[in-house]
């Protein structure tokens, strides 16, 4: 048994909850950033009202379930971080599902079907002469609205994961402000459960089998939305 799940038993054994919840989060390193970052982009898309919701507060939610039942949790270190991450998923998808008005009738496998046919059709942007985001097909008479603020440009450290698991030009990308803002862009427009898909493989760090366990999907979708997503950004940030 690996070191951490040891350590998690003797916690729970000790009745030491607060050492638990402590130990636990190194399982998922990924995690806080994943529960963080979905909470943002669902307050910036007006599904749920702006700080209504926080982040430790999901965390602790999926901690307390494990404690609690701990008995049944898997014993691989592994598994019990998927578990994990499907615990924390479960929680956003209920908010989310609560707070917003849009209709949840069609069943996920349905959804990714729909989105890999929109990740085929997201808007081609490019930066013109001067440096702004334009749409490719209007490039002489129209200009995108200027980015919100808190999507001007992604994280450092989110930026470069992308970057490198989607295996784009970074040297190319940060020598030029107006091409990390296209990237932030072109991020904010992936349908929703891409991006999800997406924040798993790079914020919450999960494999490919790993995100398929916590979205509840097929491996092979998993693959061919990454495949798409990686295309599409590949494209239009001039790079296919």
């Amino acid at each position: 048994m690996q070191k951490s799940m040891t350590t998690l038993k003797q916690h729970h054994a000790n009745a030491n909850r607060e050492a638990f919840f402590q130990q636990i989060i190194e399982v998922a390193p990924g995690l806080e950033s994943y529960v963080r970052n979905r909470l943002r982009i669902a307050e910036r898309n007006g599904l749920i009202l702006p700080d209504l919701y926080a982040t430790d507060d999901i965390l602790d939610e999926a901690f307390l379930y494990a404690y609690e039942h701990f008995s049944d949790m898997p014993k691989d270190e592994s598994a019990l971080r998927v578990r994990l991450f499907q615990l924390a998923d479960e929680k956003l998808d209920e908010i989310i599902r609560q707070e917003s008005w849009r209709n949840q009738a069609l069943g996920l496998e349905r959804v990714l079907s729909d989105e890999m046919k929109l990740l085929d059709e997201i808007p081609q942007m490019t930066v013109d002469a001067d440096g702004d985001i334009v749409m490719v097909e209007e490039l002489d008479d129209a200009e995108l609205p200027p980015p919100e603020p808190e999507a001007l440009l992604l994280e450092d450290s989110f930026e470069d994961e992308i970057i490198h698991r989607l295996e784009l030009d970074g040297a190319f990308i940060k020598s030029d402000r107006a091409m990390q803002q296209l990237l932030a862009r072109l991020y904010a427009e992936l349908p929703t459960q891409s991006r999800i898909i997406l924040d798993l493989w790079t914020r919450g760090r999960l494999s490919v089998e790993e995100i398929a366990q916590v979205r509840g999907v097929s491996v092979e979708q998993v693959r061919e939305i990454i495949t798409r997503i990686q295309a599409s950004l590949a494209n239009a940030l001039g790079q296919a």
